[in-house]
């Protein structure tokens, strides 16, 4: 009489081993991936998503569960698992190798494709695209259930909803919503989800506010000159006057001419790192994604392609009115309802820069109006000395901002050691040693 098989369905051992499908590469941590189900528009949604447990098992049930999501709109985050912060990464020649620096030492991380038509995921009863963050939000949220009930073991891990760039609005929205679900279960165990905080790195919020720091921030760094700088001027009044009158659609158009007629005037830096004229090569990871026999190992279809683009195509344009929108005062909500948040960015991040997250926590409200006041007066403190200044830190009650004065947009590509280092110690609640510079 045989055994019955109790291994989850979605578990994963092993992988290719490089990026011609050949050999196998045996995961040191356990590993899940696969579909999680939801609703959309009466359609049936499939999430892709690939878990990897914690590297040091020794918090147990208080592992800290980190859901990483790269944006975009329509970037997958495989991106963020392979050139980031993910327990895997690629050789030069194509080989897959452990991360020493991967975000799983002390967490469980679990990488989402979402919103659907990103990555992986997809809606097996023919294209829909969310439209909006509620639509996107609800979709997440049975996603996320569904992966709880097939792994109900990590339910009481304290979540942490963390990503980057576009994420600055996904973030924030499913947290939220997750926060109202929770109270509308009334502490019912089996559903509830242990939401205990956000993360977000050089984040997409407020696109009056980050399409003027642009601008400002390529004249400053001399890559246009005065007379460039007011035709963007200019164009950027335009963009505002569409704004204002809800023209999301014609808005979009005039900020996305915006950002590549100053890149290109600038020679065609990298919007996302302004010390380079190249972008970080993504060729790797899309060969290893289309192949086979990655496909099989994580559970998806061999016909399913891997779709993965950078605020361009279907799901970018399905969500071009919320990408136009200010999130700003979810962050404020979220503070206010005493979740522990951090909020992280690039000094050369031109897009979704340190001055952009600088200016977004100092307008908004968050605990009250004295408080707040103490915030904006609190000193800052630097993390490390020279020459290995690893970062500038702000912190107060449930507010953590870092400045990392060494990184482009992708902070842990740019910054592994120090990035995490970064999220460690923010997840355990622990101190960052800095001392106060010279006023």
């Amino acid at each position: 009489m045989s055994r019955p098989n109790t291994e989850p369905p979605d578990l994963v051992t092993s992988i290719p081993a490089n990026t011609t499908g050949t050999d196998s590469f045996v995961l040191p941590v356990s590993s899940y991936a696969g579909y999680a189900t939801a609703s959309l528009a009466g359609k049936t949604a499939q999430l892709f998503y690939w878990f990897f447990a914690a590297r040091d098992t020794s918090l147990g049930a208080n592992t800290p569960l980190v859901i990483w999501l790269n944006g975009g709109p329509g970037a997958s985050s495989t991106l963020g698992l392979f050139l980031e912060n993910g327990p895997l990464h690629f050789s030069p020649d194509g080989s897959v190798e452990s991360n020493p620096y991967g975000w799983n030492e002390r967490a469980h991380i679990i990488y989402w494709d979402q919103p659907v038509g990103t990555g992986y995921s997809r809606v097996e009863d023919g294209p829909a695209y969310v439209t909006n963050e509620t639509e996107l939000s609800q979709v997440f949220y049975e996603a996320l259930q569904s992966f709880y009930e097939l792994h109900p073991e990590y339910r009481k891990c304290p979540v942490y909803v963390a990503g980057e760039s576009y994420a600055g609005k996904y973030v924030p929205n499913i947290a939220l919503y997750i926060h109202q679900m929770n109270q509308r279960l009334g502490g019912e165990a089996t559903r509830t989800i242990a939401l205990a905080g956000i993360s977000v790195g050089d984040g997409w919020i407020n696109a009056r506010l980050q399409m003027r720091i642009y601008i400002d921030y390529a004249y400053t760094m001399g890559l246009i000159d005065t007379l460039q700088k007011r035709k963007f001027d200019a164009n950027y009044d335009a963009f505002c006057a569409c704004l204002d009158t809800g023209d999301f659609k014609t808005a979009y158009t005039v900020s996305n001419n915006i950002v590549s007629g100053v890149s290109q005037a600038g020679g065609g830096f990298n919007v996302y790192d302004v010390r380079s004229f190249e972008d970080i090569p993504k060729t790797q990871v899309e060969t290893y994604m289309g192949l086979d026999a990655v496909k099989h190992a994580l559970h998806v279809p061999k016909e399913q392609t891997w779709e993965c683009a950078d605020n361009e195509g279907p799901v970018a344009e399905a969500l071009i009115p919320d990408n136009m929108q200010d999130s700003s005062s979810l962050y404020s909500k979220l503070i206010a309802a005493d979740y522990q948040i951090l909020m992280y960015a690039a000094v050369f991040d031109t897009a979704c820069g340190a001055l952009a997250t600088e200016q977004v926590l100092w307008s908004i409200d968050k605990w009250g109006p004295r408080e707040d006041q103490l915030w904006r007066d609190l000193p800052r403190g630097i993390w490390g000395s020279s020459p290995a200044v690893k970062g500038f830190v702000k912190r107060m009650k449930n507010l953590t901002q870092i400045t990392l004065p060494g990184s482009g947009h992708q902070v842990p590509y740019y910054l592994p050691e120090v990035s995490l280092e970064m999220i460690t110690t923010w997840l355990e609640g622990g101190e960052f040693p800095t001392k106060l510079g010279e006023d």
